[in-house]
């Protein structure tokens, strides 16, 4: 199921003449999921094994696939588009979305575990008196795994992103991107398995080395999770992926009063000559 709506909303001021700058960005990939068992238990006489069933209460929302444009200031306005499906690998999902504010890349695609992949991207465009930001998040919720008794499970996948802003630190308009990407066993406490979660994150610094200078950089890293059954009998298990990717841009000068459009100014002499005009009529009609 795909929606899509837009709000608007206008401030009773006079709006101010959009200034653009260049443009801050956000994007990534999350692929190559993969997984390799062990036993633990060689003489236990049971195989090790990775089955998924349909899970009694599935959840109606294990795909799902976002975007979100938003700015605020004068004119506010926020796009949002979303795909979602409560079947696993029943068709690639796309919440992709363009405007004048920003465009973000939403999917996920894929016909099973091995095939699955995230695509995320969001760039936006700052301008004088606004605040933007573009912001794209997909996530896939897998249940319910059923690992065989004695067995050790490890889950991999790769994760790669970049992020650029244009304008240096010095600038009245604030640039931030990041992306991130994130696989865990839903449900499970960091403290009692702390290898049960894995995340990747590159973020755009807010100072850097040289404040002058715009920033872009780009990383890539190999995400692992681990769990070892050791009891006697098979273990349900859920898997949950997600990845994200923001972009956003803000005007940190003072607030000022804006700029009225020509036509105001069109609209202000003539009132005034009309107001002169009237009051010369008076005038002469008191000689």
């Amino acid at each position: 199921m795909k929606t899509m709506f837009t709000t608007l909303v206008v401030a009773a001021t006079l709006a101010a003449p959009l200034c653009a700058s260049a443009q801050v960005s956000a994007s990534g990939t999350f692929t190559n999921f993969s997984y390799t068992l062990v036993d633990l238990l060689p003489n236990d006489g049971i195989a090790p094994s990775l089955s998924i069933v349909k899970p009694r209460y599935p959840n109606p929302l294990s795909s799902v696939a976002r975007a979100d444009i938003n700015q605020s200031g004068a004119r506010t306005t926020r796009d949002i588009s979303d795909d979602k499906s409560g079947a696993l690998y029943s068709r690639p999902l796309d919440a992709s979305l363009s405007v004048r504010q920003g465009a973000v890349t939403s999917t996920i695609s894929g016909g099973n575990f091995q095939s699955l992949n995230f695509d995320t991207a969001a760039s936006t465009t700052g301008s004088a008196g606004y605040e933007r930001s573009a912001f794209a998040s997909s996530s896939v919720l897998i249940e319910e795994f059923v690992l065989s008794p004695g067995t050790q499970i490890s889950f991999f996948a790769d994760a790669s992103g970049s992020v650029a802003t244009s304008l240096p630190r010095t600038n009245r308009l604030n640039e931030d991107a990041s992306v991130g990407a994130t696989m865990s066993f839903a449900g499970f406490l960091p403290d009692w398995y702390p290898d049960a979660s894995a995340t990747f994150n590159l973020t755009a610094p807010r100072w850097s080395s040289d404040p002058n200078l715009p920033f872009s950089q780009s990383a890539s890293q190999r995400l692992s999770i681990m769990f070892q059954n050791t009891e006697s009998s098979a273990v349900n298990m859920k898997l949950s992926i997600s990845m994200f990717a923001k972009a956003a841009s803000r005007d940190t000068a003072p607030s000022a009063s804006p700029v009225p459009e020509p036509s105001t100014y069109g609209m202000l002499i003539g009132g005034l000559a009309l107001v002169a005009g009237a009051a010369r009529r008076k005038r002469a009609a008191n000689a």
